[in-house]
C-alpha cells in the first residue's frame, strides 16, 4: 500500500490521538472503580460498626 507522506503522518497523528484518547478513558475508568469499590467498602463496614456499636449499647 502506497501512501502519500502527507497521508503517512496524517494517520500517525491520528493514531497518536487515539492511543492518548483510550489512555484517558481506561484512567478514568479506572478511578471510578476504584472510588466505587472503596464506597462500597465503606458503607459496609459503616453499617457492622454500627450494628455492633447498637447492639451493646
Amino acid at each position: 500500500m502506497n501512501l502519500s507522506p502527507r497521508t503517512r503522518i496524517l494517520l500517525f497523528i491520528m493514531g497518536v490521538f487515539w492511543i492518548t484518547l483510550d489512555q484517558e478513558t481506561y484512567s478514568l475508568v479506572a478511578d471510578l472503580g476504584t472510588e466505587l469499590i472503596t464506597n462500597i467498602i465503606n458503607q459496609f463496614w459503616a453499617e457492622i460498626l454500627t450494628t455492633i456499636l447498637l447492639h451493646y449499647a
